[in-house]
């Protein structure tokens, strides 16, 4: 399979919101206007994965962010100014990619772009059972944080949301 990685644009946001309406549960939806609102707090940080007919196959929206600062679901980023990691908040892989390398090609472009600033550590917030799958990429499910970072976690409704690191070996 022929992909390409690049940037989300603006223009690309209509089917970033298809594909996360269909890979995500009622309980996960962040409207448009938020992801809008998102890519433009960090353009840098929001890659796409596009078959060779332009075809949306998956997505990234991470940002530069503090160590055990969760985002709260359907909250607008916030990016650190001195960061200490990447987050990644949403990927999303579309059915007919699940498999292929996409996610894994994804998670590579955003250790590259956190090493080219100076980070050696991701962070993320696994939901919907992701927890095993981010467990084979090396993240570690970390011990419980401060009270905000908790009171984030639980924002993810009936998620049993877990916070896990990766850091370069």
């Amino acid at each position: 399979m022929s992909v390409k990685i690049r940037l989300i644009q603006h223009a690309d946001l209509p089917a970033v919101i298809a594909l996360q309406d269909r890979c995500y549960s009622d309980a996960l939806y962040e409207p448009p206007a938020l992801l809008s609102q998102r890519l433009a707090s960090a353009p840098q940080s929001c890659w796409l994965v596009e078959a060779a007919d332009g075809e949306l196959l998956a997505y990234l929206f991470s940002y530069p962010a503090l160590l055990g600062k969760v985002t709260v679901l359907a909250s607008p980023f916030a990016v650190a100014q001195k960061p200490e990691l990447l987050y990644l908040h949403d990927m999303a892989v579309s059915d007919q990619a699940r498999g292929q390398g996409v996610a894994r090609a994804l998670l590579m472009q955003a250790k590259q772009y956190a090493a080219e600033l100076g980070l050696s550590t991701l962070a993320l917030v696994a939901v919907q059972g992701s927890v095993p799958y981010w467990q084979k990429q090396g993240f570690v499910i970390q011990p419980p944080l401060n009270a905000a970072a908790e009171a984030a976690l639980k924002s993810y409704t009936g998620e049993r949301a877990q916070y896990m690191l990766w850091c370069v070996q």
